[in-house]
């Protein structure tokens, strides 16, 4: 019965605010009332034009989340966007998968595993996070990419399959020379 709840609210959300003006205010207000559904919202959640979030039910989201236009995820296991999380425009977020069974994809088990992206990471436009993926804390993950396998922490990837092209790690006063 919840689960039917969060397709009918989703859905009513999007009818609803789909006409207003993307902005700060009408995307404060669009991550209030999707957050009513959600396992958890963190505070200044933000939702862009387009969104499309089909299991809101298994989504969790942390404090200073923002997800860009047009962006879909398909939740049918656990989601969790950990603070200060960017989602770019167009991302797709994908928790389930099939398999082969004599030699066909259409009556294959239906394979779900969960998608978590850490703290302050950053998913560029036009990503597709497949199921069971880790994007770990503060990277950034280049536009375009497709993750297929666990991201580490503090570094930027990219490609199809995305990989690790460089490591990064903050500069304060305490680096400087």
């Amino acid at each position: 019965m919840r689960r039917r709840f969060s397709i009918f609210w989703a859905f009513c959300v999007r009818l609803v605010t789909e006409l207003l003006p993307d902005g700060a205010v009408t995307e404060r207000l669009r991550g209030v009332l999707y957050g009513f559904c959600m396992k958890k919202r963190g505070k200044n959640f933000r939702v862009a034009s387009g969104v499309r979030i089909s299991g809101l039910n298994n989504v969790t989201v942390g404090r200073d989340v923002f997800i860009g236009c047009d962006t879909t995820i398909l939740a049918s296991t656990d989601v969790l966007l950990e603070d200060e999380v960017m989602l770019g425009h167009k991302v797709m977020i994908v928790t389930g998968n099939h398999t082969l069974k004599d030699g066909s994809y259409r009556y294959g088990a239906f394979n779900r595993a969960p998608v978590v992206v850490r703290k302050g990471s950053w998913v560029g436009a036009l990503c597709t996070l497949l199921p069971g993926v880790t994007v770990g804390r503060g990277t950034a993950v280049g536009a375009n990419s497709v993750v297929t396998k666990d991201v580490p922490d503090d570094c930027v990837a990219a490609g199809v399959p995305a990989r690790v092209i460089k490591y990064t790690r903050e500069c304060g006063p305490q680096n400087e020379e």
